[in-house]
């Protein structure tokens, strides 16, 4: 990319397809396990919950205060 812009970043060509194709599999995965009894609404919503598989532990007594 000639005079690349303060800012810009390069994307791979394909990148953004590949991963719209790569989420509507995954949607047209959990509905077919949904409709076979396989997993229930709970367990697709705990699995692709935003953190999911993500465990956090927060000490508080060690964090800083913003202001």
């Amino acid at each position: 990319m000639k005079g690349k812009s303060k800012g810009q970043v390069r994307v791979e060509k394909g990148l953004f397809e590949r991963r719209k194709a790569e989420k509507q599999k995954a949607r047209d995965d959990d509905q077919r396990a949904l409709e076979s009894g396989q997993k229930s609404r709970e367990q697709l919503r705990q699995e692709n919950g935003l953190f999911s598989g993500v465990k956090v532990r927060v000490e508080f007594d060690r964090a800083k205060a913003l202001c």
